[in-house]
């Protein structure tokens, strides 16, 4: 997941939550769009609440698209998620199925790095037991590579 901008100031945050109840508020609108369609009987009392229902969502859409382009183009969306929302699938599951792998890969990393770091304590020991006069040189390459 990559961020141009990790933490938004004050400002932008509640823009940006502004714009996530404006977003839900146009998904619930698509949602009562499409219920009003699907009963729609052809009488003017349906067809008015569908063409008031369209009215409100064309102005939500309107002041949708008046949003400063600058606040949200930092904010860069993975593919994978896109992929997620055209298939149906909540992305919320991509977010936990990712903090899954990541975790798995951090501790594998966290094994490797112990296991590197016994390796470099016993190389390092056996070395300076079987040239003692290696013992300087040793302990330096101990001390520098020492994370």
């Amino acid at each position: 997941m990559t961020t141009t901008q990790l933490v938004p100031n004050d400002n932008s945050s509640k823009e940006l939550i502004e714009i996530a109840d404006q977003i839900s508020n146009i998904i619930e609108s698509f949602i009562e769009v499409g219920i009003l369609v699907h009963d729609n009987q052809g009488t003017p009392q349906s067809n008015a609440a569908l063409s008031s229902k369209m009215q409100q969502l064309t102005r939500q859409l309107k002041h949708l698209s008046n949003v400063d382009p600058k606040l949200i183009e930092d904010y860069k969306i993975p593919i994978d998620v896109i992929s997620y929302v055209e298939d149906g699938r909540n992305p919320d599951i991509y977010t936990r199925e990712f903090v899954e792998v990541s975790a798995k890969l951090n501790a594998r990393l966290k094994g490797k790095m112990q296991g590197f770091a016994k390796l470099q304590e016993v190389l390092g020991d056996k070395l300076q037991t079987e040239f003692p006069r290696l013992e300087k040189g040793v302990e330096n390459v101990k001390t520098r590579t020492s994370g």
